[in-house]
């Protein structure tokens, strides 16, 4: 026993001196190359003798005389010939295939983001041991030298655009609404407060700057960052315009073609409903949009934290400057995007002033002989759980006109259903872009016992607790835009109280 702190001290030196041996091979042996000057290597290399005549044209001798250590990503002469064939070589191609680091393939996963003289981010992938340069393989890889090590390629490589040069290109509709975001907002740190104005408001000598939305909601699509990267899936042009003309068919009338759809709708709808599902966080590959075997439906998180459904195939990956892009393989437009029904919530038409304390939007015309105030109520049951509630004085018999402008709409045929309470009412003409659709008295719903027919046949509207529908037909929206409604209060009716309650407004196509 006495023995054994001897032989464990023993131990400890033979394991010691055999990872001294390792030791000494692993780190000790320096390669031949590492005294070698690179520029000397690549005069001799008679396969990219091409690349380096371009280097000395461009005067580059300064980059190989210094200490620092670069990577350079030198295209073959046969690669060299094919791209002078349409393009001429330039500083900033030249540029682009000098990375300011050292580079080691095999310590790379996967993907990273390396920054070239010419100033903009290239993409260095690694997948089961073959290494690219922006998607471009790369089929030597140098020892290191002194002031560096290359890699060769059998393609030029061209400097990647960011997202939203890419959409110049390939979607200027995109690009459109990108800019179409922008807004000029006070820089409150660089301007200088000089006063008051009578409201007691600050007064500032401004600096304005222009802040783009859709940058700060989605992705910075002008920027380079070497940590953020995304990826895009958005239709290129050829297949968004075909898509918009499919859709104008179906909608016929004097819509035609994809010209004939409005830019305006494209904006409020088609394009954020296309972001919504198509904007994500890093550079995903092809493969994550794969819907495994086992699973109904592929979900991915998209930038903005929801949780997507996936019901399209990326292709033709396009590799930017800060992240990727794809296409869709098919792209058509969902009716229920332009064919479906648009609601209105009552309580849109009012703002908040206070604690339970509401007025009309500036936007709402209002005609009343008495002042009402209106109220948005939460009740469990109504669409949102709120509705839209103003109350007038027992018997009142004067006026009360309110006319308010509705989410755009195509123009076509349509039924409009309102949802109201059946125990406050009156008696109501309703108008349809200045034309009277329907006169309605709220005693009706205790006419027909709370089941109300329809003006389309054979649909009725039963009562839902003390909530309850009635509806019109608006035949007279003859182009896209908003339409104008407008509700006119022609006296009491034999209900509980009088006012006018709205829960929601809805518009079915018929």
């Amino acid at each position: 026993m006495k023995n054994i702190p001897g032989f464990i001290i023993l131990i400890i030196l033979l394991i010691a001196g055999g990872c001294s041996d390792i030791w000494d091979k692993h780190y000790n042996e320096v390669p031949e190359t590492t005294d070698q000057d690179i520029w000397d290597v690549l005069e001799k290399d008679q396969e990219v003798s091409l690349f380096v005549n371009a280097l000395k044209e461009f005067k580059y001798d300064t980059i190989f005389k210094s200490v620092k250590v670069y990577t350079y990503f030198i295209p073959t002469n046969q690669a060299i010939n094919q791209f002078l064939a349409e393009h001429p070589i330039t500083k900033a191609v030249l540029d682009y295939h000098i990375v300011t680091h050292f580079i080691q393939a095999n310590s790379i996963a996967e993907k990273r983001r390396v920054q070239t003289l010419a100033l903009k981010l290239a993409l260095f992938e690694r997948k089961g041991g073959n290494s690219t340069y922006d998607g471009i393989p790369l089929g030597f890889e140098s020892p290191l030298y002194r002031n560096g090590k290359y890699y060769k390629m059998e393609q030029v490589a061209m400097p990647k655009p960011t997202f939203y040069e890419y959409y110049v290109e390939n979607n200027p509709l995109l690009k459109n609404y990108i800019d179409s975001r922008d807004s000029v907002v006070l820089d409150r740190e660089k301007s200088r407060p000089i006063g008051f104005n009578e409201q007691g408001m600050t007064i500032y000598d401004t600096v304005a700057v222009t802040l783009n939305n859709f940058e700060i909601k989605y992705f910075p699509v002008k920027q380079e960052l070497r940590n953020i990267t995304g990826t895009i899936v958005f239709p290129r042009k050829e297949k968004y315009e075909d898509a918009l003309t499919v859709m104008a068919q179906k909608l016929g009338g004097n819509y035609q073609t994809h010209e004939d759809i409005p830019v305006a709708w494209q904006n409020e709808i088609l394009i954020p409903y296309l972001l919504e599902k198509g904007v994500f966080l890093n550079m995903l590959d092809e493969e994550e949009f794969v819907k495994p075997a086992w699973k109904d439906t592929l979900k991915l998180l998209n930038i903005l934290g929801d949780s997507v459904a996936i019901d399209y195939t990326p292709v033709d990956r396009a590799i930017c400057s800060n992240g990727i892009a794809y296409d869709y393989e098919s792209f058509v437009i969902s009716d229920s995007l332009f064919s479906g029904r648009s609601r209105f919530e009552g309580e849109w038409l009012i703002r908040e002033v206070g604690v339970n304390k509401f007025t009309w939007r500036d936007s709402v015309k209002l005609v009343s002989d008495q002042s009402f105030a209106p109220l948005r109520q939460y009740i469990p049951g109504a669409s949102k759980d709120s509705i839209l509630s103003v109350s007038f004085n027992k018997g009142y018999n004067q006026r009360f006109i309110v006319e308010f402008k509705t989410r755009n709409l195509f123009p076509r045929k349509y039924r409009v259903v309102v949802r109201t309470q059946m125990d406050i009412g009156g008696k109501y003409d309703i108008y349809t872009n200045n034309k009277l659709a329907r006169s309605f008295d709220f005693y009706d719903y205790v006419r027909y016992r709370g089941v109300l027919p329809s003006v389309q046949t054979p649909i009725r509207f039963a009562q839902e607790g003390r909530f309850n529908r009635f509806d019109f037909w608006m035949e007279n929206q003859t182009e896209y835009g908003q339409a104008v409604l407008r509700f006119e209060y022609k006296g009491p009716s034999s209900v509980t109280g009088n006012g006018l309650v709205i829960d929601y407004i809805e518009f079915i196509p018929y």
